[in-house]
C-alpha cells in the first residue's frame, strides 16, 4: 500500500497550526510581537515537519530533534528579556500546540464519517472519510459568525476612548477619568502585568515612602516599601531605563457599567506630557 503525502498542503496546514500556537503564546505572554518574525517561526517549525517525513533517526532522536525546533521556533518568533522569560514561551507555546492539535483530532474523528479499518504493522487503523458537504457548510458558517462576533467586539473595545479607574493603598481610594492607549505597552516582564500611568500632578494619592522611591530611588526604603515596587524595563524614542511602578492595594476599571476588579501597577509620569487632557493613561490591554 502506498501513501501519498502532498508537501505543500502538510506545509500549509502545520505553518497554519505553528502561527496560530505562536500567537497565542505570544498574546499570553504580552509580548510585543513582530508579524515577520512570528511568520519566520511559524516557517521553520511547518519546513521540518515535511522534512521530518523524509528522515527517520529513531525515536529518541526524532523527538530531540522536534524539542530543539520548538525551542528555536520561539527563539525565532519573540525576543527576551530573560531565560526564565523563554523557558514559559516554549512551555506555553508546547502547551497550546498540544491543545489545539488534541482539538482538531477530536474534531475529525468525532465528525469524520466511518468507512473501514486497515492493519499497519500489525496495529487497526481506522479510516474516515471526507466531512458531509452540509456539515462543512454549517462548520463554515459558524466560524464566520464566530469571527465576525470577535471582530465586533475587538472593533467595540478600541472605540473606547475613555474609562474610570480607582486605585486604593492602604485606606484610601481614589478615581480618575483616564485616556485609553493601545500605544501603552509596558507591562511588568516576568507576570505581563500592564502599567497605568499618572500625571505628576495627580499623584499624591500615593503613599509618601512609594512617591519618594519613584523620584529619588529606591535605596534608602525599608524592605516592606521594596516589596511593593517594581522595576520595569521601558524603551521609548528618548531611549531605554527604568520606570519604578507601585503595586496597589485595589485595582478596579470601569467603562460605561460597573467598576470591574483589575491587576495592573502604577507609575508617575514625570515628563510632562498632556494626556490629552485627561489624568492618566490606561493600557488598553487592561480593557
Amino acid at each position: 500500500m502506498t501513501e501519498e503525502v502532498y508537501g505543500d498542503v502538510l506545509f500549509i496546514i502545520n505553518f497554519s497550526m505553528d502561527f496560530l500556537s505562536l500567537y497565542l503564546a505570544g498574546k499570553i505572554m504580552h509580548f510585543g510581537m513582530s508579524a515577520w518574525r512570528v511568520i519566520l517561526g511559524a516557517s521553520t517549525g511547518a519546513l521540518y515537519g515535511v522534512c521530518s517525513l523524509l528522515f527517520d533517526f529513531g525515536a529518541f532522536l526524532n523527538h530531540l530533534i522536534t524539542l530543539l525546533v520548538m525551542l528555536l521556533m520561539c527563539a525565532i518568533a519573540f525576543r527576551y528579556g530573560s531565560f526564565r522569560s523563554f523557558a514559559a514561551t516554549a512551555a506555553l507555546f508546547c502547551g497550546i500546540s498540544m491543545l489545539i492539535g488534541g482539538i482538531m483530532t477530536a474534531a475529525f474523528t468525532s465528525l469524520g464519517k466511518y468507512q473501514s479499518y486497515i492493519e499497519i504493522g500489525g496495529s487497526i487503523h481506522t479510516i474516515y472519510g471526507d466531512l458531509p458537504i452540509w456539515l462543512f457548510a454549517v462548520l463554515a458558517a459558524l466560524s464566520a459568525l464566530l469571527t465576525w462576533g470577535i471582530g465586533r467586539l475587538i472593533k467595540r473595545k478600541r472605540g473606547i476612548r475613555s474609562c474610570e479607574v480607582r486605585l486604593g493603598f492602604g485606606g484610601k481610594d481614589t478615581d480618575f477619568t483616564c485616556l485609553v492607549d493601545s500605544g501603552n505597552l509596558l507591562s511588568e516582564p516576568v507576570s505581563g502585568t500592564p502599567v497605568i500611568f499618572v500625571k505628576s500632578e495627580h499623584a499624591r494619592f500615593l503613599p509618601d515612602d512609594i512617591l519618594l522611591a519613584m523620584t529619588d530611588g529606591v535605596a534608602s526604603l525599608d524592605i516592606r516599601t521594596i516589596g511593593k515596587l517594581r522595576l520595569i524595563p521601558s524603551k521609548t524614542i528618548a531611549g531605554e531605563g527604568l520606570v519604578v511602578a507601585a503595586v496597589p492595594d485595589r485595582c478596579y476599571l470601569r467603562c460605561g457599567g460597573e467598576y470591574e476588579p483589575k491587576k495592573a501597577l502604577v507609575a508617575v509620569d514625570f515628563t510632562g506630557g498632556d494626556f490629552d487632557g485627561f489624568a492618566a493613561l490606561v493600557p488598553e490591554a487592561l480593557l
